[in-house]
């Protein structure tokens, strides 16, 4: 389970996390400016992606000549509108989601996306954390998320907290083998004694290690230094001179005689680096193939093989932290790096097949509806109670409706009146046919409320009860007094019935994910806050799925059959029918759970 985080004299944020093997792990956090970089590189790629929608679907109707009627043009409208959405709000959740926690800005710049106990993110984890995006924005250029990264010890924006996830670096470590090999004392079963004490060697192990990927002058100016700071003898350079020193005091510490200065334990210590080096090269670069052709391309021999070689380096991982003695020194933090990814790849998120999907959809996610229905119900207050205050107090007092909506909702009314005295239908022909402006502010409020009332609820619930009363104020219930006072609420209502309840259906349940994350924060019950927001983040985004199903088919109805010309009865009976079918849907599972909760035997 994971520990506190802590930081390194490097000023690198990690935090511990205890593997299956009972191994720990230090992962290294990202900060503030490596996931910014990472989050503008997505941004680019988006802003690409959304000039390729625009670019291609606007052609349509020059490629395709059906396409340039009215209809054709409604559909075009659409898919854009869609298209747009699913850049904006899926982007992040489908690559992390496919991608095991990395999207291509992260994967550039080596950060990974990982639950708190170090195991890969799914789909629901990538989405609680980036729905919560909206409140992280506020109010502007992620202030909200920064000040909670900069406030969080695991770097951890209100997304991240929602849904129990870090963002980590993930570079590996890997120790460069010295281009020429220097000749080693001969072994004539002389005494090899350790000349340099830790804190040199220390220093020496270090500059092999990294002097193949210094250039040569650097390399020249380090070893000069470093020979007179330890006393190498020189034979021919200075570099080589170091090599030679170093595998002598690696052959000492093998053969447990470092300097007089070292106790037992760090006999210990360079005991395991001498004996496991060659072993984690080999691991690490077993590790860099594996991860570019995916643990699934190989055979089970290799998988077998792999699994093995991880196992040997996390059990010397443990026996170097048991001889380090929580100094943190570099070997430790080398070899932690190269566990952890190789625990990533070991317990990523398996890929979620059709059957699992299909029983998200047709049992948890309406058991998880009818399991929060108190939250729910509250919610649903929070709409309908303003809303129907607002329409009492507009019909009594109709000069309000002005103060409350805009004039371009009051155009309209006039407009729908007018229209109704001369007979004719509440949309016009031509532009409103093919999509009305009405329609469309429906659509997108609707969609920006159920977003802001969920993820609202990171704010203890106060911006989801503001979203909530407000939309039931000024988009419901104003509106439907301003038409009511122009006698012209039928009209009205005969527009909206058919998408109208699927609508406010996802509303109400959108407000209720967001007051469960608002329960957790305020009353975590025996949990801690953090473990309450994890539990129902996971809770909650059953609700929102449920809500984007709602709202696609609501879009379907609402571009299609609400600006329609057929009589009022056919759209009253679609709301039946949509009504009739949320009741059916929420209820799929239920016998299910009775029969689970009679077979459980009772405590006495």
């Amino acid at each position: 389970m994971p520990a506190a985080a802590r930081t390194r004299p490097s000023l690198d944020a990690t935090v511990d996390v205890e593997t299956p093997e009972q191994v720990l792990v230090s992962y290294t956090l990202a900060g503030i400016g490596t996931r910014g970089a990472a989050a503008l590189i997505d941004l680019l790629l988006m802003l690409v992606l959304t000039g390729t929608l625009w670019y291609g679907v606007s052609s349509i109707p020059r490629v395709i000549p059906a396409f340039k009627g009215v209809g054709g043009r409604s559909w075009v409208t659409a898919v854009l509108v869609i298209g747009q959405f699913l850049i904006l709000w899926g982007y992040f959740v489908a690559f992390e989601a496919i991608w095991d926690g990395q999207t291509p800005g992260k994967r550039l710049l080596g950060l990974r996306v990982v639950r708190n106990g170090g195991g890969g993110v799914d789909i629901g984890a990538s989405a609680a954390r980036n729905l919560v995006r909206f409140v992280d924005f506020l109010p502007f250029g992620y202030f909200v998320g920064m000040i909670s990264v900069i406030a969080n010890q695991r770097n951890q924006r209100l997304g991240d907290l929602v849904a129990g996830t870090i963002v980590v670096r993930e570079r590996l470590l890997r120790h460069a083998r010295p281009r020429a090999e220097a000749s080693t004392p001969a072994d004539d079963g002389a005494v090899v004694l350790a000349t340099l004490d830790d804190e040199r060697f220390a220093l020496l192990d270090r500059f092999v290690s990294r002097e193949a990927t210094l250039d040569d002058a650097s390399r020249a100016r380090i070893a000069g230094t470093l020979v007179a700071r330890l006393g190498a003898e020189v034979h021919t350079d200075a570099v080589a001179a170091l090599r030679i020193l170093h595998q002598r005091e690696l052959q000492a510490r093998r053969n447990l005689r470092p300097s007089s200065s070292a106790n037992g334990v760090r006999r210990e210590e360079w005991a395991v680096v001498a004996e496991g080096r060659p072993r984690w090269d080999v691991f690490a670069t077993e590790l860099s193939a594996t991860r570019r052709r995916g643990l699934d391309a190989l055979g089970e021999d290799e998988v077998t093989a792999f699994v093995a070689s991880y196992r040997d380096v996390a059990t010397d991982l443990a026996r170097l932290r048991t001889a380090d003695r929580g100094r943190g020194g570099d070997a430790v933090f080398t070899l932690s790096r190269l566990v952890s990814a190789g625990h990533n790849l070991l317990y990523r998120r398996p890929s979620q097949g059709i059957e699992r999907i299909g029983r998200f959809i047709a049992y948890d996610v309406p058991r998880e509806v009818r399991r929060s229905w108190r939250h729910v119900a509250v919610a649903t207050a929070l709409v309908f109670v303003p809303a129907f205050g607002t329409t009492y107090a507009i019909v009594r007092e109709p000069a309000l409706a002005a103060r409350m909506l805009p004039p371009g909702m009051i155009t309209r009314a006039e407009e729908g009146q007018r229209r109704r005295n001369t007979g004719a239908d509440y949309l016009p022909d031509g532009e409103d046919r093919k999509g009305s402006a009405l329609s469309a502010f429906l659509m997108t409020n609707n969609i920006r409320v159920s977003i802001v009332a969920f993820a609202g609820g990171i704010t203890a619930g106060l911006l989801t009860v503001y979203a909530l009363v407000f939309n039931g104020i000024a988009a419901l219930g104003a509106g439907v007094g301003l038409y009511i006072t122009k006698g012209i609420g039928g009209q009205i209502l005969g527009f909206v019935a058919a998408h109208g309840v699927l609508e406010l259906s996802a509303i109400c349940i959108s407000g209720g994910a967001g007051l469960l994350l608002a329960t957790a924060m305020l009353v975590p019950g025996d949990r801690t806050r953090r473990e309450a927001l994890a539990s129902n983040g996971v809770r909650s985004l059953h609700l929102v799925a449920c809500v984007v199903m709602f709202l696609i088919m609501a879009g379907l109805i609402e571009g299609n059959i609400s600006p329609s010309k057929l009589p009022d009865s056919a759209k009253y009976a679609t709301a039946l029918i949509t009504a009739v079918f949320i009741v059916w849907y929420l209820s799929l599972g239920r016998a299910q759970d009775d029969a689970a909760v009679a077979t459980t035997p009772r405590v006495p």
